[in-house]
């Protein structure tokens, strides 16, 4: 997974398409600080590999992981770790 900040309010997240019959959909997460994600900041039906992230705060730094989810609502393990810094 990708970010890149197309302002300084918004983040572009870019994915490579999990490939399973049986894809359902995405889902985001999304965090400011350290710590743990909680619940998913958004669900991506399967087909678009892209989501715009908006309503950004200034100065913070958010990091953001996707998970793939099948038809019987079973979720794969985090991707990849994405950093952005908002200035």
């Amino acid at each position: 997974m990708t970010v890149n900040t197309p302002s300084t309010s918004s983040a572009t997240l870019t994915w490579t398409p999990n490939t399973d019959a049986d894809l359902a959909g995405y889902k985001i997460y999304q965090r400011a600080a350290s710590g743990a994600y909680g619940a998913a900041l958004a669900t991506v039906p399967a087909g678009p590999v892209t989501y715009q992230v908006t309503g950004l705060s200034a100065n913070t730094t958010y990091s953001f992981v996707i998970t793939a989810y099948d038809s019987a609502g079973n979720e794969s393990l985090f991707s990849n770790e994405v950093s952005k810094s908002i200035l």
